[in-house]
């Protein structure tokens, strides 16, 4: 009887999920204007934003950004980006030469369509990943995607690979933050200099949720072993949902760092950029928490010399 309920349980929470959250936005383009006063929250915060200053050949101004466009708007039970809110976003991206995204999940081809970036990649997944069961896998159109988009202003990389995580937390913890419902996974991207890591870890604070963030580093250390050479310049922004004050957290987080030979260039809540073998300045905490997400941003310049 406990498993038939728990079995239900299951398929009503999948079905109200994933009607909630499963569905692309079908819109060829951005419609609807910005009218979100977001550049004079960076403003007033004294945000020093790349049209703000003259750039140079060898700086690279990055942007890691979790969008949080998890649902489209008008849904139950949902507070969906509006077309004019990624059309904020956009105008932000725009800015930057490398643009670093995650849950870009209903609006990525819009997204890449509205910002002037040559190159942009959003992947998804064949199979793997939590989105790889049933029943969403059959009637969730966002569940097999890792939500990752990056994109590149001038510069079209020579070689991109995309996995998904195979841990994740499952319905067997309170705290999972339903990550079992998505394949979570990475980017990794070779440019003419550097090579970049684009990620989202589990979100969940049970148990489940910090043995799966464990296995998704140590599967992202293994990847990047296999195909970076360890002299090669490496930055990588994700949302790690790694918390510094949690022991669990901190230790596996020394140890990727360890094994990557990485040092933290930023760590604001979860989000964080990690960089090998690059000379960085300018870190930044963009507030856009309660403005355009429910994360803040993170912006840095590196000199790609």
């Amino acid at each position: 009887m406990n498993k038939a309920f728990r079995q239900y349980s299951f398929l009503l929470y999948a079905f109200v999920l994933i009607g909630c959250v499963g569905m692309f936005s079908t819109t060829p383009i951005l419609t609807d204007p910005c009218q979100t006063e977001w550049l004079a929250v960076l403003k007033q915060a004294g945000i020093v934003l790349p049209h703000d200053r003259k750039p140079t050949d060898r700086n690279i101004d990055v942007l890691v950004f979790n969008i949080h466009d998890r649902v489209l708007p008008g849904l139950f039970f949902t507070d969906g980006h509006t077309e004019g809110e990624i059309a904020c976003i956009g105008e932000l991206a725009a800015q930057f030469d490398l643009v670093l995204l995650q849950e870009a999940w209903v609006h990525q081809r819009q997204l890449a369509q509205f910002v002037p970036h040559v190159w942009a990649d959003h992947p998804l997944f064949i199979e793997g990943g939590g989105g790889d069961q049933w029943p969403q896998r059959w009637i969730c159109e966002t569940c097999m995607s890792p939500g990752l988009l990056m994109l590149s202003l001038t510069e079209i990389p020579l070689f991109a690979y995309a996995e998904p995580y195979r841990a994740f937390a499952g319905l067997n913890t309170k705290l999972d933050a339903s990550d079992e419902f998505f394949s979570k996974g990475f980017q990794l991207v070779e440019f003419a200099n550097f090579w970049v890591v684009n990620s989202h870890l589990d979100a969940g604070r049970g148990q489940d949720s910090v043995d799966a963030r464990r296995a998704q580093l140590q599967q992202l250390t293994f990847a990047l072993k296999q195909l970076v050479p360890e002299r090669i310049p490496l930055l990588v922004g994700m949302d790690a949902n790694l918390h510094a004050d949690e022991e669990q957290d901190s230790t596996m987080l020394a140890q990727f760092l360890k094994a990557n030979h990485l040092e933290v260039v930023m760590h604001n809540g979860p989000d964080m950029i990690l960089v090998r073998g690059l000379t960085t300045s300018m870190p930044q905490v963009l507030p856009l928490k309660r403005v355009l997400s429910d994360h803040n941003a993170q912006s840095v310049i590196f000199d790609e010399v």
